[in-house]
């Protein structure tokens, strides 16, 4: 199998993301963090977040308005037609876009979405924050609402692997279930042989 330059370096980025060698601050200035690349919406309600320093959105070319509810985060719910939709984060020169599909019986390529907190009655200030130097991050670990006996019967980890849930799981939703970030297959060989 042929690999390029740049795909060896984004999977070296990759692997030592996932097994906790770089911080996502060092990997990417701006990342879409809800909807997920591929994901499919029955309805038509989509629940975006991103993050970017100055980020801008756009919805299929068009400009989207969004709260601030932290600097540089993003977060507005919209209504789409049916069909597949292009979401664009733009920044200092750099951009991200993700495919997303919403309406019944999706094309190959997307799967069904899966969001997870925060939801109606849950506000991001559950789980972030802004530090003392004005920099997001998230206050609490996933245990304060989720119960570790759980956990420890599902993962063979340990304590300090169990609660860093960020290297497997995305908190903001998924297209695989356990709201893994790959295929669990995937993410174990990103760090076990």
């Amino acid at each position: 199998m042929k690999h390029s330059a740049d795909g060896i370096v984004r999977l070296t980025l990759l692997a030592a993301l996932v097994c906790g060698r770089v911080s996502a601050a060092d990997e990417e200035a701006g990342k879409i963090m809800r909807p997920v690349d591929g994901a499919a919406f029955a309805g038509n309600q989509v629940d975006i977040i991103a993050t970017a320093p100055s980020g801008k959105l756009q919805l299929d070319g068009q400009p989207l308005t969004a709260e601030e509810p932290f600097p540089n985060v993003f977060h507005t719910v919209i209504k789409v037609s049916s069909g597949a939709h292009t979401l664009s984060l733009l920044w200092e020169g750099e951009k991200k876009e993700i495919r997303f599909f919403a309406g019944g019986a999706p094309p190959a390529g997307f799967a069904p979405f899966h969001q997870h907190p925060p939801v109606v009655g849950v506000q991001c200030t559950q789980c972030h924050e802004v530090n003392s130097r004005g920099r997001f991050r998230s206050k609490s670990g996933c245990f304060d609402c989720h119960q570790r006996d759980g956990f420890s019967k599902i993962h063979t980890h340990t304590d300090a692997i169990l609660s860093q849930c960020g290297t497997c799981h995305n908190a903001h939703g998924s297209t695989v279930k356990a709201n893994l970030l790959f295929p669990k297959e995937t993410a174990c060989r990103m760090c076990h042989d």
